[in-house]
């Protein structure tokens, strides 16, 4: 399990502790999504395992939002879209211990960064794209 790993990586651990970095999740999660969904789709469909064919089967796949470990979905933006490559389906989430309990807030929709700056135009831009998006799935 990747949990009991991380706790054989980490000197110093309590055995038993079950607080983790969020990092070993969305770890976790996103290997199972490359060996599950992306990699086959490559060999099987794509033609093999080069750069190509797995961008190529990355972008053809569609899980949807709750279809991951950490329960996002995962549909990259294409070749035409401004946020090309992007997980439309992912989202923000902030997590807090307190008490040995993860307390978790996850916005609806991301909040730009004030001031128009680059980075504010792209999230913006962002939003839009995953707001089209999700009106399209939902109207199907």
């Amino acid at each position: 399990m990747v949990g009991q790993e991380y706790d054989k990586a980490r000197p110093g651990t309590k055995p038993g502790t079950t607080i983790r970095s969020a990092q070993v999740g969305m770890a976790a999660s996103n290997t199972y999504v490359f060996f599950t969904e992306v990699l086959p789709r490559a060999i099987k469909k794509c033609g093999g395992i080069d750069v190509d064919a797995l961008r190529k089967a990355a972008l053809e796949g569609d899980l949807p939002e709750g279809g991951t470990m950490l329960g996002f979905g995962v549909k990259f933006a294409g070749e035409g879209s401004p946020v090309g490559g992007q997980n439309l389906r992912a989202f923000p989430v902030i997590t807090q211990y307190i008490d040995d309990k993860i307390l978790r807030g996850v916005a609806e929709e991301p909040s730009p960064a004030p001031g128009g700056s680059p980075v504010a135009t792209r999230h913006d831009l962002f939003a839009k794209v995953r707001s089209d998006i999700r009106k399209k799935t939902t109207a199907a």
